[in-house]
């Protein structure tokens, strides 16, 4: 069990969309220049939804395009 006490700084990050804690995997995910992080899950969601809709896959933090060359492959980082 975490103690009560347990600061901010202590726990682990959440995903600013979701709302949902971000594993090991999400917080070396970094999609965009900006720096503005969110997990694996939602950043998926936006590429789906976005191509439902024919349009690019925006960063909700600064709308660039998110660049899919650009994208570190998490899955080789392990």
């Amino acid at each position: 069990a975490l103690p009560l006490s347990m600061s901010s700084s202590d726990e682990s990050p959440m995903c600013p969309l979701c709302a949902e804690e971000m594993d090991a995997t999400d917080r070396r995910f970094q999609p965009c220049q900006c720096g503005y992080q969110i997990c694996l899950w939602c950043w998926h969601q936006i590429h789906e939804v976005a191509a439902a809709s024919a349009l690019e896959a925006l960063c909700p933090n600064c709308r660039r395009p998110y660049d899919k060359d650009t994208i570190p492959k998490v899955a080789d980082a392990a």
